[in-house]
């Protein structure tokens, strides 16, 4: 039997939007209030991926968005929205959620009622399945799977590996540094050593860690060579780089011994830093850890070996950075007398 192009041509035009309906539907208009209006109108939770439109990993999602099987449970079980991280007026609302997006896309199941987050997980390119993705929409829609459950079930003694590196990465996301750091402890702790290299851990390490003291960063850091032949050099530096910057910036830092700061920096050492730039970036911690312990004449000898290893000579702005450090860090005469001969009379005052 003959069938006429123009024909086809008709019944694609029809099927094809039914076709395309069989995703997940996000809710095209509206902001997230509306979002979170109509998942309240519908009793559902709501579902929400942080992406940015020039992430590659977030566009390779959009086809297993619109899998039938992925739509069917989506549409089902949540309004579902998609949060533009580059808009500027979407970052102050992720602050204002205390949401931390380290990388999209980063999904976030949350109760609209209470805008309480249920789960919440950060995608990266080789997690992008149908069975992926409706996994973590399974675990969001079960109570007991909850994100409000997890350091109960921790203390309880769940030692599962994934569930452990479910809760560092949702206490990430949430910012919250101590609950990550006693789950991806006890998560690095259930690895053995041949896993250790293994692309899910590498993942973990650069998603989910938040702390240089524990084993597998203790592993990585001194066998990076191997790291940088199996995923190159950049993806390794910048997995340590940015786990030395929360370990520095972060509470963490108000909580290192003098111990924990030799450690971080013979890591340092390790990964290939020069001792400049250890000294540049270590100095601040080490110097309010010794003015903290009332050591104030060696506080001062290390901002001067950080004076020793600056590339250009500090003016005025920097003198007088110094001297408003140290007045507000101790009280002891020899150190405010030093600090006002060497640095406060060459400041902006």
């Amino acid at each position: 039997m003959k069938v006429s192009h123009l024909f086809i041509a008709l019944m694609l035009f029809i099927t094809l939007p039914s076709m395309a309906q069989k995703g997940i539907n996000f809710i095209k208009t509206g902001n997230f209030n509306t979002a979170v209006a109509t998942a309240k109108q519908q009793s559902k939770l709501l579902f929400m991926e942080v992406y940015a439109p020039d992430c590659h990993i977030c566009n390779a999602f959009k086809g297993t968005f619109a899998q039938p099987q992925v739509g069917a449970f989506y549409n089902a079980k949540f309004v579902n929205f998609q949060l533009d991280i580059r808009n500027p007026e979407n970052q102050k609302l992720l602050k204002k959620l205390k949401i931390t997006i380290n990388a999209t896309p980063t999904f976030i199941f949350m109760d609209p009622a209470t805008l309480q987050i249920v789960g919440a997980k950060i995608f990266g390119e080789r997690d992008n399945s149908v069975i992926n993705v409706n996994s973590i929409a399974q675990k969001a829609v079960n109570p007991a799977e909850h994100a409000q459950n997890y350091a109960k079930r921790l203390k309880a003694g769940d030692k599962n590996p994934q569930f452990l590196l479910n809760y560092a990465e949702y206490a990430r996301i949430m910012g919250d540094t101590t609950s990550n750091i006693l789950a991806f402890n006890e998560f690095a702790k259930t690895l053995n050593p041949n896993q250790y290299t293994s692309q899910s851990t590498f993942n973990a390490i650069q998603m989910v860690m938040m702390n240089n003291n524990n084993v597998l960063f203790d592993y990585f850091i001194n066998h990076i060579p191997a790291y940088e032949r199996i995923y190159e050099a950049n993806p390794v530096r910048m997995s340590y780089e940015n786990i030395f910057q929360i370990v520095l910036t972060s509470s963490q830092a108000n909580k290192l011994t003098i111990a924990d700061i030799q450690k971080i920096k013979s890591q340092m050492s390790k990964a290939g830093l020069d001792p400049g730039s250890i000294q540049r970036r270590m100095w601040m911690v080490e110097s309010s850890l010794l003015f903290k312990q009332r050591k104030a004449t060696q506080a001062i000898q290390v901002i001067e070996k950080l004076l020793a290893v600056l590339p250009n000579a500090p003016g005025p702005k920097e003198y007088q950075y110094l001297c408003d450090y140290v007045n507000g860090k101790t009280k002891d005469k020899k150190a405010l007398a030093y600090a006002k001969s060497h640095w406060c009379k060459f400041g902006m005052r």
